[in-house]
């Protein structure tokens, strides 16, 4: 067998039901490249450790390892480190990559001379509000004007989703930091670029997000979404993205309007512009009934989360 040119790190948790559809789109790419897989499997409440172990056992190209910590950077560390090729593809367990995902991403690396390549997220939900959660996260409304989101012109940019690493440039900046639990792909593209690497975007690339199933759900990962990007401009201030400061600014107009509303009813303009600026951006985003009925709820739940975990922070 010749020496892989791609290896892919998959960090596992509570995937019992998705690991091996995130392993088959691995094993259905269409290219020559030898590839090399390394599961890293966290602590579960499910049976993902049995189906990693099923997986490596009938295949002789994959690794698995145990990630005690729990901790995405961790595991994908951990990864990145039992396997040796030039090329390193991310993948979450909880997605799929399109068939010719790594043969584009190559081509890009070579042509573009990037540290790391990245394409769209295409949120594929399979209940209504999953699907209505993946039409707010791709629009401007809903998360920013990120290109992975919303899409665009290939190019350079700051971040994007997965992604396909230059393993000699990743390692000369020291990998993921592991004391995030979010924001470790944003962190680790700042410090590339700090360090004159390119990021790169480039559409043609396409891989599957799996939306949050409940609100309670979305709330909680938007709000962590915040406090650790307070974390990250807090080590690295010059990261800070105008789109990430609109949510927490929002946030304070729209309740400071509320409450002195209530003395001087003029300032009560600012928290109905955003109500009518949710309710156009649902009507412009709807389906369906049903869409319009979950982006009512989902756009605010966004919003004010990750509002609320930006404004608090991460407590040292």
């Amino acid at each position: 067998m010749k020496e892989p040119k791609v290896a892919v790190v998959i960090p596992a948790k509570n995937a019992e039901k998705t690991l091996e559809k995130a392993f088959i789109s691995v094993f259905n790419q269409k290219t020559d490249e030898q590839i090399e897989v390394c599961i890293a499997v966290a602590p579960s409440e499910d049976s993902t450790l049995d189906v990693a172990k099923k997986i490596e056992l009938n295949n002789e190209n994959v690794t698995l390892v145990e990630n005690p910590s729990g901790k995405t950077p961790a595991g994908l560390n951990l990864a990145i480190k039992n396997t040796q090729a030039p090329v390193i593809v991310r993948l979450d367990a909880h997605a799929e990559l399109e068939e010719k995902y790594i043969s584009t991403a190559l081509e890009t690396l070579e042509k573009t001379g990037a540290a790391n390549v990245g394409g769209r997220q295409n949120p594929v939900g399979t209940s209504p509000f999953e699907k209505a959660v993946g039409l707010a996260i791709s629009s401007r409304f809903g998360a920013g004007d990120a290109k992975f989101r919303t899409g665009g012109k290939a190019g350079e940019v700051d971040t994007v989703y997965l992604g396909v690493f230059d393993r000699s440039a990743i390692e000369s900046v020291g990998l993921f930091d592991e004391s995030l639990i979010r924001n470790q792909d944003a962190e680790l593209n700042w410090r590339l670029r700090e360090n004159g690497k390119k990021i790169w975007f480039q559409p043609e690339l396409v891989a599957s997000y799996k939306p949050r199933s409940t609100l309670r759900e979305l709330a909680k990962q938007y709000y962590e979404y915040g406090k650790w990007r307070r974390h990250v401009v807090g080590s690295h201030p010059r990261s800070i993205k105008l789109r990430q400061l609109i949510p927490p600014l929002n946030a304070l107009v729209f309740f400071l309007g509320i409450v002195l509303g209530i003395f001087w009813a003029p300032l009560l303009i600012f928290p109905a512009l955003y109500m009518v600026g949710t309710f156009c951006a649902t009507t412009a985003k709807s389906k369906t009934v049903k869409d319009f009925i979950y982006l009512l709820m989902i756009f605010p739940t966004i919003h004010f989360s990750w509002a609320a975990g930006f404004l608090k922070g991460v407590k040292n």
